[in-house]
């Protein structure tokens, strides 16, 4: 709804009934290509990720982890606010007709995001070494983020042309190249952390000493080796971000050279862009200083826990003791991820599909945006139910050779993330429509409290010896129920929509539970009688079937949206 001007849209949309249902349509089919490929690159991560541990231990995954906490608020920033900007505003003029104005915003997106991914570099570098030394408590993590770096200046001029192409609800150039830097990272990672591990501990094993340090024994030896060895697993990331941003830039510019040839002034453009992204840059920088406030307190009250009682809990000696328990978190994140990394899927979808339905009016708007959480929760009690069910099986399988001691410590935290999965998977999905819809700035708060919430509960339930890090799911499960529940009630008292809260979630609720206690008690009848890789393929394909075959029998999906995937 354009009120005192004229909406012109594409013919496709001219079309009575067949408006909803194309754009309903379109929206499942692009948030399919998204899915699938955040599906490959989860796997591709997965196997990446279990010879990589083999190579530098748990510790060496806090070590990642410490790095991975100071560049997150950065790639918020950098991946959330300004590409959902120019989104926004190419799905608009799209929907107008307008292409001069597109062909404006490409050219004024690819200065503005230049600039942002060098200041967001720079910010990297500068924070490296304090985060490390006096947040983190692990001054060796600083050469892993060092190394990861370099990655936010690529990933944000990726960024431009991904956000640009997702405008005109094509996923295609996300989700290649998505798989792009997944793919590099597992392969140079790999290679570089073999490589380097391969040559210290062997120099150490014929001199007795790690880069020029003379070493008693073998875990003073490793304790100087896995901050280098992970580092150069972390170039791994960054020659990914650089093919990944290779390829998004030759897609877009092949794709869409069908702009108008005029010459575009593009201060316009760039200036629009700055006004639109302002209040989405000030709800990014609240929500990425409220996970990094998040992220520290688990850190810091991680050494709030006596050292000895932590070791005794998780049978193991050294120094390290604090980043080794951050280690074992990483490795149940790892997992956890899944989840919202898929789901976010329909999250990044949802933003043109949106914002075409709301000004198109209530007739498109409400059933789509009730699809739209539907599908969330869906998606996201599935994977609950598959890591709550199988928390140990994927220990073993990723683990139980090479690190039993990872699926020993990490079993009963995972399962706690499995339960309480959905918030924090649905929570993003309920952001990007409120931003989508133009009222970035009522989630402002809701991030905030969020924070408050989370770091209290970290710093009131962490340092207790006997919860310790278990004490993050739960404060995590609190916060993100306050994000989910907040953006929803928003959305709907500005826009009037009409949610149906029993569709949304207490359907697909009903049927995770059910799947749940039918697969354990299947499972246990005949987990006697068959190998335990039988039992767990069986175990899963009966868990997806009845909690699909569930969700069909109680119209909660049906067969002509699947069949509406082309």
């Amino acid at each position: 709804m354009f009120k005192g001007s004229t909406l012109v849209l594409p013919d496709f949309f001219i079309r009575g009934d067949g408006l909803k249902q194309n754009l309903k349509q379109r929206y499942i089919t692009s948030a399919f290509i998204l899915l699938a490929a955040t599906v490959i690159v989860k796997v591709i991560s997965a196997v990446y990720k279990i010879p990589l541990t083999n190579y530098i231990g748990a510790t060496g995954r806090g070590y990642f982890s410490v790095a991975y906490n100071v560049c997150m608020p950065i790639h918020a920033l950098t991946m959330g606010a300004f590409p959902l900007a120019l989104t926004k505003l190419v799905s608009s003029y799209e929907a107008k007709g307008d292409r001069l104005k597109i062909k404006a915003l490409r050219k004024a997106s690819k200065k503005l995001f230049f600039i942002i991914g060098i200041t967001g570099l720079l910010v990297m570098l500068v924070a490296a070494k304090p985060y490390a030394n006096l947040i983190a408590s692990s001054p060796k993590s600083i050469y892993t983020i060092l190394a990861l770096a370099p990655s936010v200046f690529f990933s944000c001029l990726c960024a431009c042309h991904r956000a640009f192409a997702e405008g005109f609800l094509d996923m295609k150039a996300t989700a290649v190249s998505q798989t792009i830097e997944a793919f590099f990272k597992m392969i140079f990672g790999l290679l570089f952390a073999r490589l380097s591990m391969s040559w210290l501990y062997g120099f150490y094993m014929e001199n007795g000493t790690v880069l020029g340090i003379v070493v008693e024994n073998e875990e003073q030896a490793l304790s100087a080796i896995y901050p280098v060895t992970s580092a150069c697993a972390m170039l791994g990331v960054t020659l990914g971000s650089i093919a990944s941003y290779i390829f998004a830039a030759a897609y877009t510019n092949i794709k869409y050279n069908f702009l108008p040839k005029e010459k575009v002034k593009s201060r316009g453009a760039y200036s629009e862009l700055l006004i639109f992204s302002a209040s989405l840059v000030g709800a990014t920088v609240v929500q990425s200083l409220a996970n990094f406030a998040d992220t520290s307190s688990i850190q810091y009250c991680l050494t709030l826990c006596n050292a000895d009682a932590l070791a005794a809990q998780y049978m193991v000696s050294g120094e390290d003791i604090y980043t080794y328990v951050l280690g074992i978190f990483s490795v149940a994140l790892d997992f956890r991820s899944l989840i919202p990394a898929i789901v976010m899927a329909l999250g990044v979808t949802a933003v043109p599909a949106v914002n075409t339905a709301y000004e198109s009016g209530q007739e498109r708007f409400s059933p789509l945006l009730t699809s739209i959480f539907k599908y969330t929760v869906i998606l996201s009690v599935c994977g609950g139910v598959i890591i709550a069910l199988f928390y140990n099986d994927l220990l073993n399988i990723f683990y139980g050779e090479s690190n039993e001691d990872i699926v020993i410590n990490t079993g009963r935290l995972l399962f706690v993330f499995g339960i309480t999965s959905l918030p924090g998977a649905a929570a993003s999905t309920s952001v990007y429509c409120t931003q989508a819809l133009g009222y970035a700035k009522q989630t402002i708060l809701p991030f905030a409290v969020s924070a408050v919430v989370r770091v209290a509960l970290n710093f009131l339930l962490i340092p207790m010896d006997s919860i310790n890090i278990l004490g993050s799911a739960l404060s995590h499960f609190v916060g993100f129920s306050i994000i989910l529940v907040w953006n929803m009630v928003t959305i709907c008292r500005k826009t009037r929509a009409k949610l149906h809260l029993t569709e949304i979630f207490v359907k697909p609720m009903i049927c995770a539970a059910l799947a749940y206690f039918v697969t354990s008690g299947i499972r246990q009848s005949v987990s006697a009688s068959m190998p335990d890789m039988l039992v767990f393929i069986l175990s899963v394909m009966i868990c997806l079937l009845s909690f699909f075959t569930l969700l069909i029998l109680m119209n909660s999906i049906s067969l002509k949206e699947i069949k509406s995937i082309k």
